[in-house]
């Protein structure tokens, strides 16, 4: 985990030395009138690597309706409740799901043999037979979910493994530095994207981004979700 403000400084005093977004009084600073630049530009690269990466493996609970067969999670928000208490579901950070249980933990799969399938990324559904038989044994099923990063702020924390910091220091420099004219900065930025695609190759060999912020017992704590 580190701070916007220790990433920023880091990319000021590497990537982004000599350039017009640092301050030439401090070094280890990024100017205020690009620090939104660089702030969007870390949001847009954290939501690149969550998405590659599989960093935040979160649940939550689908409360079931025997008149509805379909759930999207993107607008039925009202039936979903987050399995931590202190997490509150935002549809922006949903990818993709991961896995289905039902209330006595045991795992549903999904688009095997018809009863459970998932038409689109962002949605679930249940044929009427295997939705009843939910609802007797009880009236949730939870979903085991990959999530993006939150959004951050200037002074908020970004939370990843230590060995995509630099991952992520090289993806943002990468965007900067593109989005400048001319031929000599156009290199560096594909430089730098090179070396940030070498960095999470290496990773994904080794296997080191698999593991989640988040993992919890998949087994309701009563049977019925009271």
């Amino acid at each position: 985990m580190i701070s916007f403000a220790q990433f920023s400084g880091k990319l000021a005093r590497a990537q982004l030395k000599n350039m017009s977004a640092v301050d030439d009084t401090n070094l280890g600073e990024i100017r205020p009138d690009y620090e939104n630049t660089v702030l969007s530009l870390t949001n847009e690269a954290l939501t690149i690597l969550s998405t590659k990466f599989p960093l935040f493996k979160l649940q939550m609970d689908l409360t079931l309706n025997p008149a509805k067969q379909e759930y999207s999670f993107d607008t039925d928000t009202a039936a979903l409740t987050m399995v931590e208490s202190s997490q509150t579901y935002d549809p922006k950070r949903f990818i993709k799901i991961l896995n289905v249980y039902n209330s006595d933990g045991d795992e549903l799969l999904t688009d095997v043999n018809g009863h459970v399938t998932v038409p689109a990324y962002n949605r679930i559904r249940f044929t009427s037979a295997i939705l009843l038989e939910l609802i007797e044994v009880g009236p949730k099923v939870r979903i085991r979910f990959q999530a993006r990063h939150s959004e951050i702020t200037v002074t908020d924390q970004i939370i990843l493994p230590p060995n995509l910091e630099s991952a992520l220091q090289l993806l943002v420099a990468s965007m900067y530095i593109s989005q400048m004219n001319g031929p000599k900065k156009k290199k560096k930025g594909d430089d730098y994207y090179a070396q940030y695609l070498r960095h999470i190759g290496e990773d994904e060999l080794q296997n080191n981004s698999s593991t989640s912020e988040i993992e919890t017992d998949n087994r309701f704590s009563n049977r019925g979700f009271v």
